[in-house]
């Protein structure tokens, strides 16, 4: 394992291996640093992104002493698709997506998690939770399940079922709460030092380590496009840790000289809890809650991103874009990525492609741009809010003008 130290991005306080939650001195956020001079001589030989597994592909550049004994579904290594037709619906000339429905559990959430599981099991944890809008919770299921680890779940009762009986089904213990995402993680601190539940969320400053998942995806992105680097990628986001995880492999990336250019970044948020916007475009870090927000995006339902400021800070650095969409513009872009590509996301990831139809109306994104959009979950987790839009046709007798009549 090449990790060097935690370092905290407000005040650069630096920690050893093994320190959970924030900066002791300033509440701050840890960002796993690596010996790059060390990995460096490592990638002469040609191994990085090799591998049966994710962290086998990126063991040099992610948190895990013992490869061997990682735990792994099969995540990542998700396809990198040419989006035709949504491009010219969209007056793009090429346009890709980063499907990420295609993880074991349907959501990009399986790259953290697997990291976060398989540093739990190395250091002999056997009690873990996480608080989660349902994703994350039904990915450290599996995970969980996989690794014979206890797995305990803090969810907001509003959480889509379909995620809760998927979690149910992989055998965690399901906790649901009167109150929102923001609370149930404000409980993970306590539950650990109380009853010593270790705590594996993919948000917030309470793991460090897991996060470093999540960043795979830039990997796969350079390498998959290679020598055509993208101008833009665009993120939903909740939490804020995937596009801050991303935007520091990007720099990885070109730190080992992997990657000649670093890409900008949109980070795309409900605009009934859009919070980034405002300190991004005024200059400043201050991240204003947003009280009980109401979305059907139930993955972008957030009072206040824990990772924020991260985020703020990858968007800002990038050079990149924060923005809000509707809900009606979430729906619409569901129905264009499925009827265009064939690939059935869940709101919070059409959001993606939402707000590309924006940026480039407004011209701030150029027809000529290579642009990826990561789709970062399945649409099969969240068909109750779909009801109302989709109509199934009444039956019709089993003949060929039954046929025809539906035709």
């Amino acid at each position: 394992m090449f990790l060097k130290t935690l370092r905290c991005i407000s005040c650069s306080t630096e920690y050893e291996y093994g320190k959970l939650f924030a900066c002791d001195k300033c509440g701050g956020f840890l960002e796993v640093l690596y010996d790059m001079e060390s990995v460096k001589s490592v990638l002469a030989k040609g191994e990085f992104g090799k591998g049966s597994t994710l962290i086998e592909r990126y063991s040099v550049l992610l948190p895990v002493r013992d490869v061997k004994r990682a735990i792994s579904l099969g995540e990542g290594n998700t396809p990198l698709m040419l989006a035709d037709r949504l491009a010219e619906t969209l007056g793009l000339r090429r346009l890709y997506l980063k499907d990420e429905t295609r993880n074991p559990t349907g959501t990009f959430k399986d790259r953290s998690i697997c990291v976060g599981v398989s540093v739990a099991k190395e250091n002999e944890i056997v009690q873990v939770s996480t608080a989660s809008t349902g994703n994350a919770g039904a990915s450290l299921a599996a995970f969980s399940a996989k690794a014979g680890l206890t797995c305990r779940l803090i969810i907001p009762a509003s959480a889509s079922p379909t995620k809760l009986v998927q979690a149910i089904a992989y055998g965690a213990r399901i906790i649901p709460i009167e109150g929102s995402v923001d609370v149930a993680l404000s409980l993970l601190k306590e539950a650990y030092h109380a009853w010593g539940w270790y705590p594996i969320p993919t948000s917030g400053p309470f793991n460090p380590y897991q996060v470093e998942g999540a960043k795979t995806i830039a990997y796969e992105i350079s390498f998959q496009m290679k020598e055509q680097s993208p101008d833009w990628v665009i993120y939903p986001i909740c939490g804020g840790d995937n596009i801050a995880a991303n935007w520091k492999a990007f720099r990885e990336l070109k730190q080992l000289d992997l990657s000649p250019i670093l890409p900008r970044l949109v980070g795309v948020q409900a605009s009934a809890c859009e919070s980034l916007s405002e300190p991004l475009r005024m200059g400043h870090d201050q991240i204003r809650p947003v009280k009980n927000p109401q979305t059907i995006a139930s993955s972008l339902r957030i009072e206040y991103p824990p990772t924020g400021l991260a985020a703020l800070r990858a968007i800002r650095g990038s050079q990149g874009v924060a923005m809000g969409v509707t809900d009606e513009e979430m729906l619409k872009a569901q129905g264009l990525l499925a009827s265009r590509e064939g690939v059935f996301s869940e709101p919070a990831s059409a959001s993606v492609v939402a707000a590309l139809k924006s940026l480039v109306q407004t011209g701030v994104v150029d027809r000529n741009d290579n642009v990826v959009c990561v789709i970062t979950g399945t649409g099969l987790k969240e068909t109750k809010v779909l009801q109302d839009m989709y109509t199934i046709p009444h039956s019709v007798p089993a003949t060929k003008e039954g046929l025809l009549s539906l035709a």
